[in-house]
Protein backbone atom coordinates (compact mmCIF):
# COMPACT_ATOMS: atom_id res chain seq x y z
CA UNK A 1 0.00 0.00 0.00
CA UNK A 2 2.99 2.29 0.91
CA UNK A 3 4.73 1.72 -1.88
CA UNK A 4 1.98 2.26 -4.14
CA UNK A 5 1.09 5.90 -2.79
CA UNK A 6 5.20 6.17 -3.36
CA UNK A 7 5.13 4.88 -6.79
CA UNK A 8 2.26 7.44 -7.23
CA UNK A 9 4.15 10.60 -5.51
CA UNK A 10 7.08 9.99 -8.14
CA UNK A 11 4.62 9.82 -10.92
CA UNK A 12 3.21 13.03 -10.21
CA UNK A 13 6.64 14.54 -9.67
CA UNK A 14 7.71 13.21 -12.72
CA UNK A 15 4.96 13.89 -14.73
CA UNK A 16 5.05 17.97 -13.34
CA UNK A 17 9.03 17.88 -14.02
CA UNK A 18 8.53 16.84 -17.82
CA UNK A 19 5.63 19.25 -17.79
CA UNK A 20 8.03 22.12 -16.99
CA UNK A 21 10.64 20.83 -19.54
CA UNK A 22 8.10 20.69 -22.25
CA UNK A 23 6.95 24.13 -21.39
CA UNK A 24 10.48 25.71 -21.56
CA UNK A 25 11.59 23.72 -25.04
CA UNK A 26 8.52 25.03 -26.83
CA UNK A 27 6.18 27.48 -25.38
CA UNK A 28 9.31 29.34 -23.95
CA UNK A 29 11.21 29.90 -27.69
CA UNK A 30 7.84 30.54 -29.31
CA UNK A 31 7.29 33.37 -26.88
CA UNK A 32 10.68 34.87 -27.87
CA UNK A 33 10.21 34.04 -31.96
CA UNK A 34 6.85 35.77 -31.19
CA UNK A 35 8.67 39.06 -29.30
CA UNK A 36 11.63 39.02 -32.57
CA UNK A 37 9.20 39.14 -34.87
CA UNK A 38 7.32 42.18 -32.67
CA UNK A 39 10.81 44.05 -33.26
CA UNK A 40 11.32 43.57 -37.00
CA UNK A 41 7.40 44.54 -37.67
CA UNK A 42 7.72 47.59 -35.39
CA UNK A 43 11.73 48.20 -37.59
CA UNK A 44 10.34 48.09 -40.30
CA UNK A 45 7.13 50.29 -39.93
CA UNK A 46 9.70 53.11 -38.27
CA UNK A 47 11.82 52.74 -41.80
CA UNK A 48 8.88 53.32 -43.79
CA UNK A 49 7.48 56.39 -41.87
CA UNK A 50 11.07 57.75 -42.59
CA UNK A 51 11.34 56.67 -46.02
CA UNK A 52 8.04 58.62 -46.30
CA UNK A 53 8.99 61.63 -44.63
CA UNK A 54 12.33 61.89 -46.94
CA UNK A 55 9.76 61.64 -49.81
CA UNK A 56 7.38 64.08 -48.49
CA UNK A 57 10.50 66.69 -47.52
CA UNK A 58 11.60 66.29 -52.16
CA UNK A 59 8.09 66.86 -52.88
CA UNK A 60 6.55 70.61 -52.70
CA UNK A 61 3.19 71.08 -53.52
CA UNK A 62 1.62 74.49 -55.46
CA UNK A 63 5.11 75.89 -56.26
CA UNK A 64 5.45 79.47 -57.95
CA UNK A 65 8.45 81.15 -59.00
CA UNK A 66 8.57 84.83 -59.80
CA UNK A 67 11.49 86.52 -61.49
CA UNK A 68 12.45 89.54 -63.57
CA UNK A 69 15.22 90.02 -66.45
CA UNK A 70 17.51 92.80 -67.32
CA UNK A 71 14.81 93.90 -70.01
CA UNK A 72 11.94 94.11 -67.11
CA UNK A 73 10.02 91.29 -68.52
CA UNK A 74 8.36 89.40 -65.62
CA UNK A 75 8.78 85.32 -65.19
CA UNK A 76 5.99 83.65 -63.43
CA UNK A 77 6.15 79.70 -63.12
CA UNK A 78 2.94 78.16 -61.30
CA UNK A 79 3.06 74.12 -60.82
CA UNK A 80 0.49 71.72 -59.02
CA UNK A 81 3.74 70.13 -58.01
CA UNK A 82 7.42 69.95 -57.57
CA UNK A 83 10.18 67.42 -56.98
CA UNK A 84 13.86 68.99 -55.61
CA UNK A 85 16.33 66.18 -55.96
CA UNK A 86 18.85 66.08 -52.81
CA UNK A 87 21.85 66.09 -55.54
CA UNK A 88 20.61 68.91 -57.69
CA UNK A 89 19.03 71.38 -54.89
CA UNK A 90 19.28 73.97 -58.01
CA UNK A 91 17.04 72.13 -60.44
CA UNK A 92 13.17 71.30 -59.90
CA UNK A 93 10.96 69.08 -62.32
CA UNK A 94 7.76 70.60 -61.71
CA UNK A 95 4.36 68.38 -62.76
CA UNK A 96 1.43 70.57 -64.26
CA UNK A 97 3.44 73.69 -65.07
CA UNK A 98 1.37 76.79 -66.01
CA UNK A 99 3.43 79.79 -66.69
CA UNK A 100 3.68 83.37 -68.29
CA UNK A 101 6.15 86.31 -69.39
CA UNK A 102 4.75 89.65 -69.07
CA UNK A 103 7.22 91.95 -71.15
CA UNK A 104 7.79 95.17 -70.53
CA UNK A 105 5.30 96.49 -73.08
CA UNK A 106 2.09 94.34 -71.36
CA UNK A 107 1.75 91.84 -73.77
CA UNK A 108 2.05 88.39 -72.42
CA UNK A 109 2.90 84.85 -73.36
CA UNK A 110 1.58 81.67 -72.12
CA UNK A 111 3.47 78.59 -71.84
CA UNK A 112 1.44 75.19 -69.97
CA UNK A 113 2.91 71.97 -70.70
CA UNK A 114 2.58 68.13 -68.26
CA UNK A 115 6.35 68.65 -66.52
CA UNK A 116 9.05 71.28 -66.83
CA UNK A 117 12.59 71.27 -65.59
CA UNK A 118 13.74 74.72 -63.88
CA UNK A 119 16.61 76.46 -62.99
CA UNK A 120 16.50 78.31 -59.78
CA UNK A 121 19.60 80.22 -59.83
CA UNK A 122 19.62 81.65 -64.17
CA UNK A 123 15.31 80.40 -64.57
CA UNK A 124 16.17 78.16 -68.01
CA UNK A 125 12.74 76.31 -68.09
CA UNK A 126 12.62 73.03 -70.38
CA UNK A 127 8.74 72.43 -70.81
CA UNK A 128 8.12 69.05 -71.92
CA UNK A 129 5.32 66.56 -73.01
CA UNK A 130 1.88 68.50 -74.50
CA UNK A 131 3.27 71.85 -74.54
CA UNK A 132 1.43 75.11 -75.28
CA UNK A 133 2.65 78.35 -76.64
CA UNK A 134 -0.20 81.40 -76.66
CA UNK A 135 0.66 84.83 -77.69
CA UNK A 136 -1.17 87.41 -78.91
CA UNK A 137 -3.46 85.60 -81.55
CA UNK A 138 -0.87 82.74 -81.75
CA UNK A 139 -1.10 79.43 -80.94
CA UNK A 140 2.13 77.21 -81.24
CA UNK A 141 1.70 73.44 -79.95
CA UNK A 142 5.11 71.57 -79.74
CA UNK A 143 6.45 68.33 -77.75
CA UNK A 144 9.51 70.65 -76.35
CA UNK A 145 10.17 74.29 -75.31
CA UNK A 146 12.89 75.39 -73.96
CA UNK A 147 13.42 78.39 -72.79
CA UNK A 148 16.53 80.80 -72.30
CA UNK A 149 15.69 82.95 -69.98
CA UNK A 150 19.30 84.63 -69.72
CA UNK A 151 19.46 85.28 -73.71
CA UNK A 152 15.67 85.70 -73.68
CA UNK A 153 15.37 83.29 -76.50
CA UNK A 154 12.73 80.63 -77.09
CA UNK A 155 13.34 77.32 -79.09
CA UNK A 156 10.56 74.79 -79.64
CA UNK A 157 11.10 71.56 -80.98
CA UNK A 158 9.48 68.10 -82.21
CA UNK A 159 6.01 68.20 -83.87
CA UNK A 160 5.78 72.52 -83.92
CA UNK A 161 2.32 73.02 -84.93
CA UNK A 162 1.64 76.92 -85.70
CA UNK A 163 -1.96 78.07 -85.69
CA UNK A 164 -3.19 82.15 -85.90
CA UNK A 165 -6.43 83.38 -87.66
CA UNK A 166 -5.17 82.87 -91.16
CA UNK A 167 -2.97 79.88 -91.31
CA UNK A 168 -1.48 76.84 -90.05
CA UNK A 169 2.46 75.86 -90.27
CA UNK A 170 3.62 72.54 -89.30
CA UNK A 171 7.67 71.86 -88.81
CA UNK A 172 10.22 70.42 -86.35
CA UNK A 173 11.84 73.54 -85.13
CA UNK A 174 10.62 77.36 -84.30
CA UNK A 175 12.49 80.13 -82.62
CA UNK A 176 11.12 82.97 -80.71
CA UNK A 177 13.34 86.31 -79.84
CA UNK A 178 11.89 88.02 -76.82
CA UNK A 179 13.34 91.00 -77.26
CA UNK A 180 12.36 91.53 -80.83
CA UNK A 181 9.41 89.62 -80.84
CA UNK A 182 10.84 87.90 -84.12
CA UNK A 183 9.75 84.62 -84.95
CA UNK A 184 11.18 82.06 -87.17
CA UNK A 185 10.61 78.68 -88.27
CA UNK A 186 12.10 75.78 -89.93
CA UNK A 187 13.04 72.26 -90.52
CA UNK A 188 15.94 70.35 -89.05
CA UNK A 189 16.90 68.69 -92.29
CA UNK A 190 17.00 71.53 -94.49
CA UNK A 191 16.04 69.25 -97.26
CA UNK A 192 12.65 69.24 -95.61
CA UNK A 193 9.96 71.21 -96.53
CA UNK A 194 7.25 73.13 -93.68
CA UNK A 195 4.14 72.44 -94.90
CA UNK A 196 2.00 75.79 -94.71
CA UNK A 197 -1.76 76.21 -95.12
CA UNK A 198 -4.10 78.95 -94.80
CA UNK A 199 -6.06 81.84 -96.60
CA UNK A 200 -4.12 83.50 -99.03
Amino acid sequence: MINKKVTQILLLILLFMISIIFYQIYFSDNKKIVQEKDIAITSEVQNQDLNSDETNYNVIQNLKYVSKDLLGNTYIVIAESAVIQKDKENEVKLNEVDAKIIKKNNTTIFIYSKTADYNKINHNTLFKEKVHVEYEEQTIKANIVNLNFSDNFIEILENVHYINDDTKIYADKAELDLASNELKISMINSDDKVQITGKY
